[in-house]
C-alpha cells in the first residue's frame, strides 16, 4: 500500500538515496529542502522543521526505505506568498525510475486530502507546458487550467492549474457546529 510519511520521520540515507537518482538535482527538484542534502543531515532535518513543515515522501509500506516520490504544500500562510501566485501550493516530484507507473497521481491524490485536513478550500499546482505527464497528473486529480505564464527561473512556458477542494472540518468546529 502507497502512503505519505513526514519527512521528518524519513531514514536520512533513504532521502540522501532518493536525491542522489536525480542526474540534474537542481532542475529536476522543485523541492529545496531536498537540496539540503548536501549540507549534511542536521541541516536537511533543520530546513524541513522550520522551513518545509509540509514536506512528505511517497512509500509502499513494503519497502519503507525506498522512496518513490515526494510532494509539499505551501499552505496561504506561506511566508513568500509570491510564489504561490504562479508555482501554487503544491510540488511533487517521482523518482525518476518510477516514472509512468501512474504514482504521479497518487501522490498528487495524497497530497490533495492533506490539504483538505489542513483547511484549504483550493489549490494551485503549475508545471511547465512541455512536461506533459504533470499536466496529465493534475488533470487527473480534477486541475483545471487557470493561466499560462513564463517561469522566470527557466525561461520556459508554464501552466498553472487549480484543484477545488473540501476541506475537513477539524474536530473542535465539527463540535462546535453540533451546538449551534
Amino acid at each position: 500500500m502507497l502512503k505519505l510519511i513526514h519527512a521528518l520521520d524519513m531514514n536520512f540515507n533513504s532521502v540522501k538515496n532518493y536525491y542522489d537518482s536525480f542526474i540534474d538535482k537542481y532542475s529536476d527538484l522543485n523541492c529545496y529542502a531536498i537540496t539540503q542534502i548536501v549540507e549534511g543531515k542536521k541541516s536537511y532535518f533543520d530546513y524541513i522543521a522550520i522551513y518545509e513543515k509540509n514536506l512528505y515522501y511517497l512509500i509502499n509500506e513494503n519497502n519503507p526505505t525506498y522512496i518513490i516520490g515526494f510532494g509539499t504544500i505551501k499552505d496561504t500562510n506561506y511566508p513568500n506568498k509570491d510564489n504561490l501566485s504562479n508555482f501554487g501550493n503544491i510540488g511533487y516530484g517521482i523518482h525518476p525510475l518510477e516514472r509512468g507507473k501512474e504514482y504521479g497521481t497518487t501522490l498528487l491524490n495524497l497530497l490533495l486530502s492533506k490539504c483538505e485536513k489542513l483547511g484549504m478550500n483550493e489549490v494551485y499546482v503549475s508545471c511547465l507546458y512541455e512536461n506533459i505527464a504533470s499536466c496529465k497528473i493534475v488533470r487527473n486529480n480534477h486541475g483545471k487550467l487557470e493561466k499560462r505564464f513564463k517561469d522566470h527561473i527557466s525561461g520556459k512556458n508554464a501552466l498553472q492549474y487549480k484543484i477545488k477542494l473540501k476541506p475537513k472540518l477539524a474536530t473542535k468546529a465539527k463540535i462546535l457546529l453540533k451546538k449551534i
